[in-house]
This record gives structure tokens, C-alpha cells and sequence, in this order.
């Protein structure tokens, strides 16, 4: 099922700025959000806007809650950071302490994060009983050159049919866990 027409649209907009400033995603992506995770199911999308530890610049990520517990996060960057791998290994390390920072209030199974840089994305997963997150970090070496966050992680667009699919069958598996939970 593809987007709605009017999310289609808020991305497109975005498309020109949104090279170089992520603030140009911030409104496509709370939208869509709001759109996948409805507040009369008791979802609420939370825009935090924090400086994360090591971090150079401000992180925007928008957590989504069910009943004030994390179920599912997406990070905000601007399409030019997909080029250098400096960038997008700092996207990479945010991901990582994001889930360091919301571990201790998941309740359900699994807590999945995107990480959007402009409307490619990276799909993380955080799994409760092994506290494992894949994809797996890629080492760096003092004494080498390495890309710890390759480009191909983003494989998928958000506009995409591929993209939308892929997104829509995390979103329906945490509300089936969200389900799962209220039922105990």
C-alpha cells in the first residue's frame, strides 16, 4: 500500500534543503510517524532534540512511546552525510548510544531504530534478552582507514516500495508486541 499522497508531498519538499539541513526532515518524518503510529492507539511520537556524549552536533531523534515506554526510534540527518564516512559513522555511533540511553524502559522484546539520513535508511535492532544490536559495529583501527558504516547500510529509500514495505513490517511488528504486552 503506498504512502498517503500528502506524505508523499511533505518529502518532496524536503528534498532540495534537505542536502545539507536535517531540521528540512524533521516535519516529513514527524508526520509519517504520526500517520504509522496513531495517538488514538495510544502511540505518541516524542521530538527530542539532545547533544548527545562525543557527539559534535545536535541529535534529533523522535522516540515513539506506548504508554510512556520506548517502542521504536528514528534519527534525523541530512542527506549529505550519506557521502563521507566520517558522517555516517557518527550517525552510526549516535544509534548505538540512543539504544545505551532507552535499554533500561523497553518493555517489549525488541527495540528497532532507523537511522535517516534525508530518506535513505538504516534499519538497527535491539534485541531485550541478549541486548544484542545489529547491524553489527564495524571495528575502527588506530592504525587503518576503515569504514565503519558503509553507505550500503542505507540501502533502502523511504520513498521507495521496498522502503515503505520494509518500514511498515517494523512498524507492524512492534505494534503486535505493543498488543502482546497489553494482553499480559
Amino acid at each position: 500500500m503506498p504512502w498517503p499522497e500528502v506524505v508523499v508531498e511533505v518529502f518532496d519538499l524536503a528534498l532540495p534543503k534537505g542536502e545539507f539541513d536535517e531540521s528540512e526532515y524533521y516535519g516529513p518524518y514527524n508526520a509519517l510517524l504520526g500517520y504509522l503510529f496513531p495517538v488514538d492507539e495510544r502511540y505518541i511520537v516524542v521530538p527530542q532534540y539532545k547533544r548527545l556524549k562525543k557527539s559534535v552536533d545536535f541529535t534529533t531523534v523522535f522516540v515513539v512511546r506506548h504508554k510512556r515506554k520506548p517502542v521504536f526510534f528514528i534519527e534525523v540527518k541530512p542527506l549529505g552525510y550519506l557521502e563521507h564516512a566520517s558522517t555516517r559513522s557518527a550517525a552510526d555511533e549516535q544509534m548505538r548510544a540512543l539504544y545505551n540511553t532507552l535499554f533500561d524502559d523497553v518493555e517489549i522484546n525488541v527495540l528497532y531504530g532507523v537511522s535517516a539520513i534525508g530518506t535513505r535508511l538504516c534499519f538497527y535492532k535491539w534485541t531485550k534478552e541478549t541486548r544484542e544490536i545489529v547491524p553489527k559495529a564495524i571495528p575502527s583501527s588506530p592504525d587503518f582507514t576503515i569504514d565503519t558504516a558503509p553507505a550500503e547500510r542505507w540501502g533502502l529509500d523511504i520513498l521507495t516500495a521496498e522502503g515503505e514495505e520494509r518500514l511498515r513490517r517494523v512498524i507492524d511488528d512492534v505494534k503486535t508486541m505493543c498488543k502482546e504486552l497489553e494482553r499480559k
